[in-house]
């Protein structure tokens, strides 16, 4: 089926790439050549175009990754301005630490601002004209075409819904056959007529698994007649979550619940993260690891780290980390006890490392290795999740993700003894919702939010 959602995607990053150079000049013009500022001396442009060849690959990189091309709704308006400005600002950046880096010093500040300043405003600017463009004179893109629907039900409904409502196509329902719905225009039997009285560009058919016998011979009377056809499966509606098609080795597969994680990109955006930030991480806080072991020597017998098996990417088993915040335990009793609210087990210093959770932080080992990621579903203990696979619908979906530090279920306090159904939930809307951004916003709501620290006993 045509849309000019693909088009408006194109015309955007051919827009983008003029707008970046219009900035440019634009802002050129107005710091150099303009009388608004005093006159003093500059390098040449062919100097000042270093800041193209660093900027613009930035900034569509950062583009693509908020997904500032696909169209959105009017009331998603704000959200993709902020998306823009986001990828103009951290462009900005890369540029000055670059320069910095490389002892580049000799470039005005004010051109720089006034570049980035000009480019997020002109990118705004470029698509409320692409978009008034393209829904308003959508009928000098796409010629009208008649479809014909095959099968009365709920996807049939839906489709024709969307069709009415989206400013991205034109169609012209001709009708609906069926052999059991009172307002269809035709029985199956009926198709070829149909065809013939009427002009018919598209065929959908979209019938019920147990009609799928009538498929070979309505699909004959649409080859028959060069008719473009598409097929809507039943089955998608026992579907659980997103759906998507992939295709291997020419082969088409449905991915019955879609995460933007089983992309190999967003992978390796995420793993990359998790190594430069972990490293970072336990360097940093290589003192604070000292400090706090020193006190758990202090305070109780026992090691300093505490190891215990947890469920991870893909149901794997691994060993997790952490700083050891109880007395030493029988090994049987930990595997199966729950942490609760004033837990007598704890040590001293370890009420104070688990509220603020700084017993989590041998987890950033575990992270560099590769068991986990800073932000995901919180790993639980095998003999847990055994119990709650089988309570607790959807349950072992978390386990399609490493898991994390910190996760979208833990920023919004659901951690410790609190409802594993709530949870779950949260995580399985981070797995299909996941996206580099995101998990920056969780990250920051860890450190200065105060939902982190609920529950954390």
């Amino acid at each position: 089926m045509h849309s000019l959602k693909s088009l408006y995607a194109n015309l955007n990053k051919v827009f983008d790439i003029v707008v970046v150079f219009l900035s440019f000049f634009i802002a050129w013009f107005i710091k150099f050549e303009s009388n608004l500022f005093p006159k003093v001396g500059h390098l040449d442009v062919e100097n000042y175009l270093l800041i193209l060849a660093i900027f613009l690959p930035s900034y569509f990189l950062l583009a693509l990754i908020s997904k500032v091309y696909q169209p959105a709704a009017k009331s998603s308006a704000l959200r993709v301005s902020l998306k823009l400005f986001r990828a103009n600002v951290i462009s900005l950046a890369v540029v000055v630490i670059i320069f910095y880096i490389i002892k580049q010093v000799d470039y005005s500040r004010i051109f720089l601002a006034l570049f980035t300043l000009i480019n997020f405003t002109l990118s705004l600017i470029s698509r409320y004209i692409l978009i008034r463009l393209i829904i308003s004179n959508k009928t000098k893109f796409i010629k009208q075409e008649n479809i014909l629907i095959i099968g009365a039900n709920d996807l049939s409904d839906n489709l024709i819904l969307k069709i009415k409502t989206s400013p991205y196509v034109e169609y012209n329902v001709i009708g609906i056959i069926d052999d059991y719905s009172k307002s269809a225009l035709a029985k199956s039997s009926e198709l070829e007529n149909v065809i013939k009285m009427h002009h018919v560009d598209e065929i959908i058919i979209a019938l019920r698994l147990e009609e799928y016998k009538k498929l070979p011979w309505i699909i004959n009377i649409c080859e028959k007649y060069g008719i473009r056809t598409y097929i809507i499966p039943d089955y998608l509606r026992y579907i659980p979550s997103k759906a998507q098609i992939e295709e291997f080795e020419g082969i088409p597969l449905i991915n019955i619940r879609y995460s933007p994680l089983d992309e190999w990109t967003n992978r390796f955006i995420k793993r990359s993260f998790d190594i430069v930030v972990s490293l970072i991480g336990l360097i940093l806080c290589l003192p604070l690891f000292i400090i706090i072991a020193i006190l758990i020597k202090l305070t109780s017998k026992g090691p300093v780290l505490f190891t215990q098996e947890r469920v991870g990417y893909n149901r794997r088993i691994f060993k997790m980390h952490k700083f050891r915040t109880m007395y030493v335990q029988d090994p049987d009793e930990e595997k199966v006890r729950w942490t609760t609210k004033d837990d007598p087990r704890r040590t001293p210093i370890g009420r104070i490392l688990r509220r603020l959770s700084l017993d989590e932080l041998p987890q950033l080992w575990d992270v560099l290795v590769g068991n986990m990621s800073l932000v995901g579903p919180r790993p639980e203990r095998p003999y847990f999740v055994e119990k709650f696979k089988e309570e607790i619908p959807k349950y072992m979906i978390k386990h399609r993700v490493r898991p994390g530090i910190t996760g979208w279920a833990q920023i919004h306090g659901l951690r410790g003894d609190t409802s594993i159904e709530e949870r779950i939930k949260y995580d399985i809307w981070y797995i299909e919702n996941w996206s580099f951004w995101l998990d920056i916003k969780i990250i920051l709501a860890t450190i200065f939010g105060g939902k982190f620290m609920e529950n954390a006993y």
